[in-house]
């Protein structure tokens, strides 16, 4: 027996871990002032990547949705990730908001991708295109996943400390 069910499930309970890790590190932000702080300079603040996060979430649901329908999923906007940032004017916005917004959006996808069948191989395999046009499957965005989220916690993270 494979045991990619037992990763895929993995993989789910990992993005659960980081959706609960960053809502708790930034409802217990005490200082407003951390809201302002980018991460390296002219990097994001922390509205700009909860901003992202939500999006990108959303584009993975519909992505996943397509390719469990069989459909074409959804092309990309053409445009890279920080225009999208900075076009939304998330610095902008409230950050509990846009936190709010991303749990919503997150807690959906986990949910339609818990509710796959961890063990049908051609459903995870079925050939797609990335936003770019690339080839991706359901399976590598299961995988890329887990580590946006964590790679963008660790990004929160260097915001807070100031780094």
């Amino acid at each position: 027996m494979s045991p990619l069910p037992r990763y895929r499930r993995w993989q789910i309970a990992a993005m659960e871990k980081n959706m609960l890790n960053i809502e708790h590190i930034v409802t217990t932000i005490s200082d407003p002032a951390i809201f302002d702080r980018r991460d390296g300079g002219d990097g994001w603040t922390i509205s700009e990547v909860l901003g992202h996060l939500a999006d990108t979430d959303s584009y993975f649901l519909a992505r996943a949705q397509a390719l469990a329908a069989g459909e074409e999923p959804p092309a990309g906007s053409g445009m890279s990730v920080d225009e999208r940032v900075k076009d939304a004017g998330y610095a902008e916005q409230d950050a509990s908001a846009l936190l709010q917004r991303w749990l919503g959006v997150s807690a959906a996808y986990h949910e339609f991708l818990a509710s796959l069948p961890d063990d049908d191989e051609e459903l995870w395999e079925r050939p797609g295109r990335d936003a770019d046009g690339g080839g991706f499957t359901l399976n590598d965005q299961l995988i890329l996943s887990a580590f946006h989220d964590l790679d963008h916690l660790h990004q929160i993270v260097k915001i807070i400390r100031g780094i």
